[in-house]
């Protein structure tokens, strides 16, 4: 049953780890692979599209599944017995918390809480969420996306939100380390049931996923999980060498003079794209999340926004459809010669700047299915 509750506030963005030592080599460097596959002027000739809507004009590439998104069965709890075991907790003291083996009420206060417990089947073992972006619906089922939402603004008096957790009666909670976030939060809390937080950092998504699945008991399922990611990024690579490509990927905000700007390296799609090699045009070429400058031998020529193929970040406030159709009329936009060869592609700003496994398959779903066709014709 869904609980009325205040619109869900912006949720934090988070991208591939730092260099956690046994992920980033494979995620990153790892895959980086010279692989077989069609060229893009096979692929163009016979294009693999997937049109289910239309959004400012477009047709919208959306490969993930709500209702696939999780596992059909839960993961089963990897220690035997009833009672507790201890657990690192991030940024606070004490630095580890005893939790249940197997919990069986789970409040997952943040985007990749959420999302790691649809990656191990434990949906119906969480009772409340926090910090879902605001089309979190467009991968992961209402099974999820429909209970009861304990937002945690700035501000608001820590007391509140665990009154409000109280209410759901977790064993245990999970909790979004994100910046500004008062730390009296955690405290309070602790008092309602075990409390575990996560680094939420922007860069570290398989970090949190490894540390929640633990929190649920899960550590190593977690562990095979991000294996998967892996081994659906190898194969996003083997089938369309996106090495072959410049990608553009570029966010439709309202915050800025013509509505469009470069994605923000340090979100899952930017990462995603680095993780399976794919070019990219000189002025957003990223290493390791962070942005580098152009090669001496490879200025930047032309428009930043365009490439080989652009995909087009859009979603996230009710305004965005309309300045998606100021953009795409526009002059500028228009003049690109991605768009104008249909090989512009709208995905979905929830997905893309995801947080946790079940956004980074849905996102590799999206490159594999796009990156080497073109787009419907409006």
């Amino acid at each position: 049953m869904t609980a009325p509750a205040p619109i869900r506030p912006r949720h934090p963005q988070w991208g591939l780890p730092r260099t956690p030592a046994r992920l980033a080599v494979p995620l990153v460097a790892g895959l980086l692979l010279a692989a077989c596959g069609p060229s893009p002027v096979d692929m163009v000739e016979h294009p693999v599209t997937t049109t289910p809507s239309r959004v400012a004009g477009e047709e919208l590439q959306r490969s993930a599944e709500p209702d696939e998104s999780c596992a059909a069965e839960p993961v089963p709890a990897e220690f035997a017995g009833a009672g507790q075991r201890r657990v690192a907790s991030e940024g606070q003291v004490p630095d580890r918390v005893e939790v249940p083996r197997s919990p069986e009420r789970i409040l997952a206060l943040g985007a990749g809480a959420v999302d790691v417990a649809c990656a191990l089947g434990l949906q119906d073992l969480v009772v409340g969420t926090s910090g879902l972006p605001r089309d979190a619906d467009v991968f992961l089922p209402h099974s999820l996306v429909d209970l009861p939402d304990i937002p945690i603004p700035a501000g608001v008096a820590p007391g509140e939100v665990a009154a409000a957790a109280r209410d759901l009666r977790p064993d245990l909670i999970v909790l979004a380390d994100t910046p500004g976030r008062d730390p009296a939060v955690a405290r309070e809390l602790s008092e309602v049931a075990p409390t575990v937080v996560y680094d939420a950092d922007v860069l570290r998504w398989t970090d949190a996923t490894e540390s929640i699945s633990d929190a649920y008991g899960r550590p190593r399922a977690g562990g095979d999980v991000l294996l998967d990611v892996i081994d659906r990024a190898r194969a996003t690579t083997a089938r369309t060498t996106p090495s072959d490509t410049q990608v553009s990927l570029v966010s439709i905000v309202g915050d800025t003079g013509d509505g469009v700007v470069t994605q923000d390296p340090d979100t899952l799609g930017s990462l995603m794209l680095e993780a399976v090699g794919a070019g990219r045009p000189p002025a957003q070429r990223t290493r390791e999340g962070e942005r580098i400058p152009p090669l001496p031998e490879s200025p930047a020529l032309g428009d930043e926004l365009d490439g080989d193929v652009i995909f087009t970040v859009l979603g996230g406030s009710p305004e965005s459809e309309e300045i998606a159709r100021r953009v795409f009329s526009s002059d500028r936009w228009l003049e690109l010669d991605a768009v104008g060869a249909r090989r512009m592609f709208v995905v979905d700003r929830a997905v893309w700047e995801g947080a946790g496994p079940v956004a980074a398959r849905a996102v590799l779903e999206d490159i594999a299915n796009s990156i080497n066709g073109i787009a419907p014709d409006g």
